[in-house]
């Protein structure tokens, strides 16, 4: 976020991230949980443009196809990638942040367990081929 910042306005990326930083603490601890959940949810929305930027840009789907072809390697580059990749996709807030804003909802809105299970599911999913979108671009 600082650097689209720094692009959008010009000027200290550190003082962005710094400031940017201070601003989602703050909001996450002085803020209203149902509150925060709204606007979060909706931020979420812009996580799309990745598929859209997929679709649009030319993308190599045949080596993007080979890729998922794991060939091991001895090479250190190889393994750093590897971890890289885990890293980015099966980060531990993936798993623990449904979960707890599952228990939130509960306590919050005595919501029932299956749809919370349902939406569990399906977010997790969608952030997985945001993952998957946003590696796409990168690459």
């Amino acid at each position: 976020m600082g650097d689209i910042l720094r692009l959008l306005v010009a000027g200290p990326q550190l003082l962005y991230v710094a400031l940017l930083a201070a601003l989602c603490a703050l909001l996450q601890t002085f803020m209203q949980y149902r509150r925060l959940v709204f606007y979060l949810r909706w931020l979420c929305l812009a996580l799309f443009a990745y598929f859209g930027t997929v679709l649009i840009v030319h993308v190599p789907w045949a080596e993007i196809g080979w890729g998922f072809v794991l060939t091991f390697s001895g090479d250190a580059a190889f393994w750093a990638m590897v971890v890289a990749i885990m890293g980015t996709t099966i980060s531990p807030y993936l798993f623990f942040w449904p979960a707890s804003q599952g228990a939130e909802d509960i306590k919050a809105l005595s919501r029932r367990f299956h749809r919370i299970r349902l939406d569990t599911y399906i977010g997790m999913d969608l952030q997985n081929l945001v993952g998957l979108a946003i590696i796409i671009m990168t690459s």
